[in-house]
């Protein structure tokens, strides 16, 4: 999982040495102060001493100030990191499902994809910016306090080594479960989030179907398996952050029992008891941080499995030659086939330039499938497809997709909703027009047109004829009769 972000880490260097010098700061800060405070402590109350009064002030005062100043640019440095990678990651991702196998895309559920993302991106990044530094700067401190804790006396180290290593055991035992709870809750919260987003996004078919009880019963059902998942999540990590505070319980009690012996006794300075508590604290914080961290490890691992699985969805297999121009298509021997469903079989066509070709057929008879099938979209199971005589395997249709095909889709790609049917779809056919494409694919250009609007079309269809292959899809009489063959699809 570290080297894959490492990638995108990597960009960014330098930032993240800024954040590393920050963190190591902070750290000092917090291992001297402890120190700093029994040392004070001694000298006022054993010695008397209070010559040193203003040096002790000032100290704390310039470590509190460099200690502050040092998180304030750690937090913002690495949030900067943060946004930076997180862009750079999804943008990969994006780029992977833009080229991914036409088949595998049409099988998911786009807005369930877009949440997965969305969070899985997010926390995957959140939590190797908050840790990579923050790992090496608490074992740091660990050992440090480990260290610190045993020049006080030797027995403190032993009771904290024993009750770390059963904080360890404790973790391994759940490690598992920790992994399989947080998975559930990442995908049932997407599901969640799908099923709640469908509500609105087809409310134009809910209402027109009075669908709303079948709607609100799959959100209600979407919620009860999110709300189990959290929930089972929730105890798991209960027990978990219960340890973590018993933990530190225990030793408190260690330490004001034994540690108040020793004081009674003069085995141990007044201060040095204050410095045992601070030591204990810092080194009980980074324990509590690497279980957290076990924790939180789990959850990323969970996240960075289901950013993989996106980027292992296989690709569209592209040819490299690039074709200047499109003057004949020719489809041979086409089987496709849909699950059970046989939508061609030994299909054969030829489209040439400088005529129009008109596509007929009820729903599901394969106009739509034919049109993904010479754009590339999709392969035929069985015969050939070819381009100016080329096969189409060989030829790198993404570029000619994007310079020699234009295509009018059934429902009008654009983003200004505020426009009426009709002049979304006039926006549509100038674009296509615009861009001077050799293979012009009209599907149902006529709907919302008036009749002005489709006189308009067919005029330039007709004055354009020559210099395109022109394929339309329609059931109108008038776009027939600009057609110089007619293709029946059953």
């Amino acid at each position: 999982m570290f080297k894959f972000l490492w990638t995108y880490f990597k960009t960014y260097k330098k930032i993240f040495l800024a954040v590393i010098l920050c963190s190591i700061l902070i750290s000092v800060a917090d291992l001297l102060t402890p120190y700093l405070t029994a040392k004070f402590i001694d000298e006022i109350l054993t010695a008397g001493n209070v010559e040193n009064f203003g040096n002790f002030i000032f100290a704390f005062f310039i470590i509190s100030v460099a200690a502050i100043f040092s998180q304030w640019l750690c937090v913002i440095l690495s949030k900067s990191m943060q946004i930076k990678t997180t862009k750079n990651l999804r943008k990969d991702i994006i780029a992977h499902v833009h080229r991914s196998d036409f088949k595998t895309i049409f099988e998911i559920d786009m807005i369930y994809l877009s949440k997965r993302l969305e969070q899985d991106t997010t926390d995957l990044i959140s939590f190797a910016i908050d840790n990579l530094t923050e790992f090496l700067t608490n074992f740091a401190v660990l050992c440090m306090a480990v260290f610190l804790l045993s020049s006080i006396g030797y027995k403190w180290t032993i009771i904290f080594l024993v009750i770390a290593v059963l904080h360890y055991f404790f973790y391994k035992f759940l490690e598992k479960t920790l992994l399989e709870r947080s998975t559930a809750v990442r995908e049932t919260e997407s599901q969640y989030f799908n099923d709640f987003s469908e509500n609105f996004l087809y409310i134009y078919s809910i209402k027109l179907q009075s669908l709303f009880n079948d709607y609100i019963a799959k959100f209600q059902n979407a919620f009860e398996k999110y709300f189990v998942a959290v929930l089972r999540e929730t105890k798991i990590n209960f027990w978990f952050m219960t340890s973590n505070l018993n933990a530190n319980e225990i030793f408190k009690i260690l330490i004001f029992l034994l540690g108040g012996i020793d004081v009674l006794n003069g085995e141990m300075t007044v201060g040095n008891f204050v410095a045992l508590n601070g030591y204990y604290l810092l080194a009980m914080q980074a324990v509590s941080y690497f279980m957290n961290f076990g924790q939180n490890y789990q959850n990323a691992l969970a996240a960075y499995f289901r950013i993989i699985e996106i980027k292992n969805f296989p690709q569209d297999l592209n040819g490299g030659r690039i074709l200047e121009n499109i003057y004949c298509v020719e489809l041979k021997n086409i089987c496709y086939e849909v699950g059970d469903r046989i939508i061609f079989k030994n299909f054969s066509q030829t489209f040439e330039r400088g005529k129009i070709y008109c596509l007929v057929g009820k729903n599901g008879s394969g106009k739509t499938t034919l049109l993904n099938l010479i754009c590339g979209l999709i392969k035929p199971a069985e015969g050939e497809i070819k381009f100016n005589n080329l096969p189409i395997a060989e030829i790198d249709m993404i570029e000619a997709r994007k310079n020699l095909i234009a295509v009018v889709e059934q429902k009008d790609f654009l983003k200004n909703d505020s426009l009426s049917g009709g002049e979304r779809r006039k926006i549509s056919i100038k674009k296509a027009f615009a861009k001077s494409a050799d293979l012009l694919i009209l599907d149902e250009p006529d709907n919302n047109l008036d009749s002005s609007g489709l006189s308009e079309l067919l005029q330039n269809i007709l004055s354009d004829k020559e210099n395109k292959i022109t394929i339309l899809i329609s059931h109108d009489k008038k776009i027939f009769n600009v057609a110089d063959e007619i293709i029946y699809l059953s």
